[in-house]
């Protein structure tokens, strides 16, 4: 039973292969549960799921920000410095969210556009040896939306958990028909409830780049596989030597173009995420010296995990791509095509012009995205500390 449940993070068999898009198996299931795939008014009972969809709309996209715009009105006057601190962090993170959303909504036929593209790609990949690649990196994939449903309902758990034992409100919505004091279960459910589907969304949108651009390095590593061995059959001749050659410069132009697909919705998601992201490590380091019991500590501890897996990773795999380009040109250059006939050198140098060009994914096309990048959006969040620590804000909000 736990095979299949698990199948899809499971070693390459030669009877259950998995081809690119099926590294999209657990990340499409998170998008059916947001109803954010609709069905062709054809299938049966497709307006239940239209329902499912307006549904989640209404209650994680109108009704959390505006409990959160009331609770500012209505409640701050009564809010003591740990509500504060916990109130602020919960709107940057839920409009960065619905921002997001907005983006990947009217780019998301380039969503389909890419899977075209994997399919075309998973085309070439004849051996046993590359399909056993392409199965791992889709297993992989798998397993990284397994992981950040671990860490982000993790926090979530973690939150709620601490809310009912301090007898709190975990994330500061305000409920106009439940009131807290009265039914105060009722009102942390409808407030957990809400609230998964913003941190559901959150897993979404942080997942796919990290799932595109792991298939995408996967496909490059293939190629330069068969760079390597380009010339490297003394049976064949001349003309099979130079066909597979042209082979590989349109593996590589295809590459490039997948990487152009994605590159408008990736660069809008991560500038978004990268500015949010000093912020809220900034509030949460702040807040942790507000926060008098260990269960706070643990909650904010949690959740600077999870702001952190909002953009570490997705770094370090651009920063991996911008290597793999790297090591592309010099595998080319290295490559057998010294004593080739002219056309196949010339083909040669027009290839290893091409692939000097890395494949770069930008945020907002303003900054890179990789470790560097991360690392001083990181640093800004010590800029919020030393400014609330300078103007002594802790002591005027005891």
């Amino acid at each position: 039973k736990s095979n299949m449940i698990f199948k899809y993070i499971q070693e390459p068999t030669l009877d259950a292969l998995l081809r690119s898009r099926d590294a999209l198996i657990y990340f499409n299931r998170c998008i059916d549960q947001m109803g954010w795939r609709l069905p062709p008014r054809t299938a049966k009972n497709w307006w239940l799921y239209y329902l499912w969809t307006l549904a989640v709309l209404v209650f994680v996209f109108i009704f959390v920000p505006y409990g959160l715009i009331m609770t500012g009105i209505k409640e701050f006057k009564n809010f003591t410095t740990t509500d504060l601190f916990t109130y602020v962090q919960v709107p940057v993170n839920t409009n960065a969210s619905i921002m997001k959303s907005i983006f990947v909504l009217f780019m998301r036929a380039r969503f389909a556009k890419a899977q075209k593209m994997m399919d075309v790609m998973d085309s070439r990949c004849v051996k046993m040896e590359e399909k056993s690649q392409v199965h791992r990196a889709a297993a992989l994939c798998n397993r990284v939306v397994i992981i950040y449903h671990g860490i982000y309902f993790g926090y979530l758990t973690v939150a709620v958990t601490g809310a009912l034992i301090i007898r709190k409100s975990p994330f500061c919505v305000y409920n106009p028909l439940v009131n807290a004091k009265d039914h105060f279960y009722v009102a942390i459910t409808i407030e957990a409830v809400t609230m998964a589907g913003i941190i559901m969304a959150n897993l979404i949108l942080d997942v796919y780049p990290i799932i595109y651009v792991v298939v995408l390095r996967t496909h490059m590593g293939l190629l330069s596989q068969r760079i390597k061995e380009l010339r490297s059959d003394t049976d064949k001749g001349e003309d099979q030597h130079y066909a597979e050659l042209v082979e590989c410069v349109k593996d590589h132009q295809l590459i490039v173009e997948y990487g152009n697909t994605l590159r408008p919705m990736i660069s809008a998601t991560m500038f978004i995420q990268l500015l949010s992201v000093g912020l809220l490590l900034g509030l949460a380091a702040v807040s942790m010296q507000f926060y008098n019991t260990t269960m706070e500590r643990l909650v904010s501890g949690t959740y600077t995990i999870a702001i952190l897996s909002q953009t570490f990773p997705f770094c370090y795999v651009c920063e991996q791509v911008s290597s793999d380009c790297d090591s592309l040109t010099n595998t080319l250059f290295h490559s057998c095509w010294l004593g080739a006939e002219r056309r196949y050198r010339t083909t040669m140098l027009y290839f290893i012009h091409n692939v000097q060009q890395s494949i770069l994914f930008t945020a907002g096309g303003i900054f890179p995205i990789c470790l560097n990048t991360n690392i001083k959006m990181a640093k800004f969040a010590f800029s919020v500390v030393t400014i609330v620590n300078k103007m002594d804000l802790a002591e005027k909000l005891r």
